[in-house]
């Protein structure tokens, strides 16, 4: 009788999980401290706000470009390559992991800075990738039952996982140092961003017969159940993102303050999302038809939607002292305010996208649009540089990259908040050589990024049939999803780069 009732409630925990509101969390876009400009700064893990950021002042403190050379300076980075790998231990039920690796070359740093013919001002003009990410995920397994522990009907259930996040932010900027005294300085920077996010997620499990010839099925049984989540969400943000800074010098003292002012959105273009969920049973595998056939589909492009990633506002302070022997340490913090739930995918409502029955029983029929809410982030940098020899100098640095999404929001079961993320929190440890050669400067140095995330919610857990029907949630041929996964990030990034200063001719003059 009991088992009776829990069938009868079955359809109405369906249609609850179905109607819920769908939250966006995706991955990299999730941190704020995992860009590498191949510079200076790169190798000091960003524990630059107070000084010696280089050629990426324009990102870190705009005050910083007053350091430029006198002449006319042209910095490169000439970067070697990055190497990811992820491992997602019992992400898809106990034993079965997933394993994924990348390689790839980062994207190119190009600056251009100058001093002006009033001294007190410097400027810089720079192209860079903020940040770049390209995660894939793939999946695919099967388990073999029987129904009514009959051997012959023997059945297998396949589940196949796949899933791309795709986010890239290019910048192009132009900033102004000026020099206000020997211990003040102020600066300013304008950027715009260029940011590029694609996801793709397909979740699907089917269950088939192996002998098809029994009399406990229809001899043209070839599908007795399916479950499938299908989504995408692609568009390009123009943004503009400023910032101002300040750095005060005192003896072997510093003092950097760089504020960074809220994203400001442009337009939009290239904008498509579309959803599909669904789930289909035959009378051989729910003979009392206890769960409800559904299928619910949008497409939407263009003018229908309205994309808006969000950068929010931060604020950074930065400290250096200089010790002995031009040995040097570096201490920088970066606080990044939460941005409140908002919709990242703004999609017009319509009611064609399932039956009329269920599209009644639908309490969120904003079934393309999508939600994102991101915590406030405390980030800390350490940097240390001592000299080796005349004109070499030796610099390492550790930083913290704290995800911005809460645990709390991720915990629940992701069917039915959509896209699939992690809470992952990611460390940097960087390390390499600065040579001067002339004016001329040479960095080479590496930098290894480690992440780990225990009690993560599963993508599937299939266990036995008994789940597959008396099931109150969403999707029950994946089984019954656990905080049980494990998940371990790595990588190693290689990198060079160079600082090139040309003499102005009216320099070379006076000499």
């Amino acid at each position: 009788m009991a088992k009776v009732k829990i069938k009868l409630l079955i359809p109405y925990f369906t249609v609850f999980f179905l109607l819920m509101p769908c939250i966006i969390k995706a991955q990299i876009m999730n941190h704020y401290w995992s860009q590498s400009y191949n510079s200076i700064s790169t190798l000091l893990s960003g524990a630059v706000v107070g000084g010696d950021a280089g050629n990426a002042s324009i990102f870190y403190n705009p005050s910083g470009i007053v350091d430029i050379e006198e002449g006319n300076n042209i910095s490169v980075a000439a970067s070697i390559f990055t190497f990811n790998t992820y491992g997602l231990k019992d992400m898809m039920g106990k034993g079965k992991s997933i394993v994924s690796s990348n390689l790839y070359v980062q994207p190119q740093f190009f600056s251009y800075g100058v001093k002006s013919p009033f001294k007190k001002w410097s400027f810089e003009l720079a192209v860079f990738n903020r940040l770049r990410e390209n995660m894939t995920l793939n999946y695919s397994g099967s388990d073999d039952f029987v129904l009514n522990d009959i051997p012959q009907s023997k059945n297998r259930i396949n589940t196949v996982f796949n899933y791309h996040n795709y986010y890239s932010d290019t910048w192009v900027g132009i900033g102004g140092g000026y020099k206000y005294s020997d211990n003040l300085s102020l600066g300013v920077s304008v950027n715009l961003s260029f940011l590029s996010f694609k996801y793709n997620n397909r979740l699907t499990s089917s269950v088939y017969p192996l002998y098809a010839d029994t009399s406990l099925y229809d001899s043209n049984t070839a599908l007795m159940a399916e479950n499938e989540l299908n989504e995408s969400v692609v568009f390009t943000n123009i943004r503009v993102v400023s910032k101002i800074g300040a750095t005060y010098k005192k003896d072997k003292f510093t003092l950097g303050i760089n504020i960074s002012f809220p994203a400001l959105k442009l337009f939009s273009v290239g904008e498509r999302v579309s959803k599909e969920l669904k789930e289909i049973y035959n009378q051989a595998i729910d003979p009392e038809n206890s769960r409800i056939d559904y299928y619910i589909f949008d497409s939407q492009k263009g003018s229908e939607i309205q994309t808006n990633l969000k950068l929010p506002f931060s604020i950074a302070i930065g400290t250096t002292y200089q010790l002995l022997n031009n040995s040097k340490i570096y201490f920088t913090a970066e606080y990044f305010n939460g941005t409140g739930v908002y919709n990242m995918v703004d999609a017009q409502i319509k009611t064609d996208i399932t039956t009329d029955i269920i599209y009644e029983k639908l309490k969120n029929k904003d079934w393309l649009s999508y939600k994102l809410s991101t915590r406030p982030v405390l980030n800390v940098a350490l940097g240390y540089q001592w000299q080796i020899k005349d004109d070499v100098l030796f610099l390492m640095g550790f930083r913290t990259d704290i995800n911005s999404l809460r645990r709390s929001d991720v915990d629940v079961d992701y069917l039915s908040a959509s896209m699939y993320s992690t809470t992952t929190n990611l460390f940097h440890a960087t390390g390499g050589v600065k040579f001067s050669l002339k004016k001329h400067l040479l960095i080479a140095g590496t930098q290894f990024s480690f992440g780990r995330q225990t009690k993560a919610m599963q993508i599937s857990n299939y266990k036995t049939s008994e789940d597959i029907i008396d099931a109150s949630y969403i999707m029950p041929l994946l089984g019954n999803r656990e905080k049980q996964a494990r998940i371990n990030q790595f990588s190693i990034s290689l990198f060079l780069g160079a600082t090139l200063n040309f003499a102005s001719r009216s320099k070379k003059h006076d000499k």
